[in-house]
């Protein structure tokens, strides 16, 4: 399984690598890999948003539909409405889970950027598995002399040693290192460096929550809750969100919390360069899309083209259909069990109405009359 996902796993490994060369400051690196990887997908991002105009082209045959069903909130018409609209999107060759795309090809570079973290021997100094065993016991044999490196192994128990902690250990006795690497071209600045501003962020490690001046990762899930919430809430603006209602509204609201409240949770279990990533992924979000909305802009509707559109929509309508909209204009639910049937209203559809500007013709007299 760990060589199938190598395929996303190892390229990223480069990319982040060749990012680091040009900017030897991993925090501003990662920048630039977040924004290489959307540029990549935004060919992907092209095809979501001519998905989304041509659904918001049937915002007023949509808005026809819901119109129709207005007032009655139970499950079966509810339902009956949801099919309705499935029906005119497929008829229109629109999918509705086209903006779910994106989310799926990048939650799996998310976690494979994950595996680059932690593991920088393997993926940004390309090491072998052989060589970073043998550091591994390089630096057990250190421990036995280096206090630092023995309480780091003490810490890390029955886990062993992180390939983040051997970049460290590495990098304060590069000169120990050097036989095990048995690689003359590599050489201490090609270890990454996951400390900013000096050792006051280590982007190696999980913030905490405890609380003291210098716990300065705190900020990285303070920064997550709120680049994820105003980025979701940005980036509807510039996005075509069909109207829910019901259930689907409520979900909608309450995604709002849950997703930002779930990213923060996430900065908590894995490196904080996880959660810098995540920041920078939803601000780059939004700019993506507002971008797209400059180049496919969505289209306007004027309440003449509301008229038509539910002219047209009715007008497809049998008359038994019509005889129950009609009858059950008055009711909330389509089952009627309980309910007194409505007389049906007189159908007068094939009676022509008189015509202006002509006599009434007479009626016949009976013969006792004429007497």
């Amino acid at each position: 399984m760990g060589a199938i996902f190598d395929i996303i796993t190892v390229p990223l490994g480069y990319i982040i690598k060749f990012c680091y060369m040009i900017l030897p400051n991993y925090a501003v690196a990662l920048l630039l890999f977040a924004i290489i990887i959307k540029a990549i997908l935004f060919p992907l991002g092209i095809k979501q948003q001519k998905n989304m105009v041509k659904q918001a082209k049937l915002k007023p045959k949509d808005a026809a539909i819901r119109k129709r069903y207005a007032g009655r909130t139970d499950k079966a018409t509810q339902q009956k409405m949801n099919e309705e609209i499935m029906k005119l999107q497929q008829s229109e060759n629109v999918s509705p889970f086209s903006g779910c795309m994106p989310l799926l090809i990048e939650m799996p570079i998310l976690f494979a950027l994950y595996n680059v973290v932690t593991s920088p021997l393997r993926y940004i100094c390309n090491f072998t598995a052989e060589t970073i065993t043998a550091i591994g016991e390089k630096s057990k044999e250190l421990g036995e002399i280096i206090p630092k490196i023995a309480d780091m192994i003490s810490s890390s128990g029955s886990r062993g040693l992180t390939q983040i902690q051997m970049v460290e250990i590495i990098r304060d006795n590069f000169a120990e290192f050097v036989p095990v690497i048995n690689n003359p071209e590599f050489t201490v600045k090609q270890l990454p460096v996951f400390t900013v501003f000096g050792s006051a962020f280590n982007l190696a490690e999980s913030p905490t929550f405890t609380f003291s001046p210098f716990n300065w990762l705190l900020i990285i899930p303070v920064l997550t809750f709120f680049a994820s919430f105003f980025s979701m809430r940005l980036t509807r603006k510039f996005s075509y969100v069909p109207e829910q209602s019901g259930d689907a509204g409520k979900s909608m609201k309450i995604m709002d919390f849950t997703m930002p409240l779930m990213s923060v949770w996430f900065t908590f279990m894995f490196p904080a360069v996880m959660g810098v990533y995540w920041i920078y992924q939803n601000i780059l979000t939004f700019v993506r899309q507002v971008i797209l909305a400059k180049l496919y802009p969505f289209p306007v509707f004027t309440e003449e083209d509301y008229k038509q559109a539910e002219k047209e929509m009715n007008g497809k309508l049998s008359k038994n259909e019509r005889k129950q909209l009609n009858s059950a204009k008055k009711v909330r639910s389509l089952h009627r069990i309980d309910d007194e049937p409505d007389p049906e209203p007189e159908e007068k559809d094939d009676e022509e109405p008189p015509k202006e500007g002509l006599i009434k013709r007479a009626e016949l007299k009976d013969e006792d009359d004429k007497k």
